[in-house]
């Protein structure tokens, strides 16, 4: 167990045990750069049980940054059609429900890692926003690490990610 993170490690394992009876969730991983996300998240998949798939996707701190870099680096773990999709760099309006329709079909509970969302380009926020707000139908947990840049952080004295579940 990692040291002064059982409270968002709970947290993060709560949301998939709720994803694995059908109620999905975003959760946020909040903190400064260094301050342990990536290892909170590490820790949460190797704990995840419920059968639970766990996939991870980055965003990249470029000047032209790939678009839907997460979703890229997961698409062929997801889901063949997914993939093909992307391949094809389909429009957002026929890749999107066929992430959403791999998400509902999937035969286990899926939780989706995207890392580093504050370099997420406009079309990674998009699909951000489209599973956002039909997350709570789906046996999926969708986590989203954001390297806050302000200092004012209530948990930036304690040095410790901030979890958020919605």
């Amino acid at each position: 167990m990692l040291l002064d993170r059982e409270g968002p490690l709970k947290a993060l394992l709560a949301s998939a045990r709720s994803a694995a009876l059908g109620h999905g969730s975003t959760v946020v991983v909040e903190g400064e750069a260094g301050i342990g996300k990536t290892t909170l998240l590490r820790e949460f998949a190797e704990h995840s049980d419920h059968g639970c798939r766990v996939l991870w996707g980055w965003c990249e701190a470029l000047i032209t940054p790939c678009p839907l870099g997460p979703l890229q680096d997961m698409g062929q773990l997801l889901d063949a059609r997914v993939a093909a999709l992307l391949n094809q760099a389909a429009s957002p309006e026929r890749l999107f429900p066929a992430v959403l329709n791999a998400l509902q079909h999937a035969s286990d509970p899926v939780i989706l890692i995207f890392e580093d969302v504050q370099w997420a380009d406009n079309a990674t926020l998009d699909l951000i926003k489209y599973l956002g707000r039909r997350i709570s139908l789906l046996p999926t947990v969708l986590v989203l690490s954001f390297r806050n840049r302000r200092r004012s952080s209530p948990h930036a004295c304690v040095g410790r990610p901030s979890v958020r579940v919605g």
